[in-house]
């Protein structure tokens, strides 16, 4: 969800012009998104660090290696997946909002975090390359039975993805307010060099437009690969 400059901040956003407030916005967002009937859905780290701000100090040595998995608790219907290459997000629970979590992490990772996620029944993969998106999700896949994702966001996560060639449907859902500030961050946030063009080689068909409740319009498209 966007707004219509598209931009990622809802607290920056102007409000809805009937005074409705934003909350019933973002219900709608929430329903679209469950609507999509996905196997998983998916944060950045920087947008997980919304849910679990405290960072986790590991001891010890990391384990230098890829090639780990555990797989925890898996009682939810659908799953919450994240990647953190820096293995210290402090999780407080194996769920967020119902669903249980999956942790992508990187070979710096240590072994008393792997504990720590163990302890709560949180699932990981450990991968020698955390930002190689694709062999990552081949191991989701193949471990997990994920066939299909919902990634919500950060827009950093989702410039990686789109630069990776992994998004098949782009589900953007426009929200009837304002940013305005040329700094906040936009929904493909691409961490390349200037003459880089992560879209490259892509290009957008136009499924469907519906207009929503309160003034939201969604717009559903089918990337090609050129």
């Amino acid at each position: 969800m966007s707004s219509v400059d598209g931009r990622l901040l809802p607290g920056r956003w102007t409000a809805p012009f009937d005074g409705t407030k934003p909350s019933e916005l973002f219900n709608e967002y929430a329903a679209i998104g469950k609507s999509l009937g996905t196997d998983a859905w998916m944060f950045g780290k920087m947008t997980a660090r919304e849910a679990f701000p405290y960072k986790f100090m590991p001891k010890g040595e990391p384990i230098g290696k890829g090639g780990k998995v555990f797989i925890g608790n898996r009682a939810s219907s659908r799953l919450f997946i994240t990647i953190d290459p820096d293995a210290d997000i402090f999780f407080t629970s194996d769920r967020l909002r119902g669903d249980n979590i999956l942790v992508i992490l990187g070979v710096n990772v240590t072994t008393d975090y792997l504990a720590a996620l163990e302890e709560k029944g949180i699932s990981y993969i450990v991968c020698d390359d955390p930002t190689d998106l694709r062999s990552a999700l081949e191991v989701v896949a193949k471990d997990f039975g994920i066939a299909s994702i919902s990634l919500q966001g950060g827009g950093i996560i989702d410039g990686a993805m789109l630069a990776q060639g992994l998004i098949d449907e782009l589900s953007l859902v426009v929200y009837p307010g304002i940013d305005g500030l040329a700094t906040s961050p936009s929904i493909f946030e691409y961490l390349g060099l200037r003459d880089e063009r992560p879209a490259e080689g892509q290009a957008l068909e136009l499924l469907s437009v519906e207009q929503r409740p309160h003034g939201i319009v969604r717009l559903h498209y089918k990337f090609h690969k050129l």
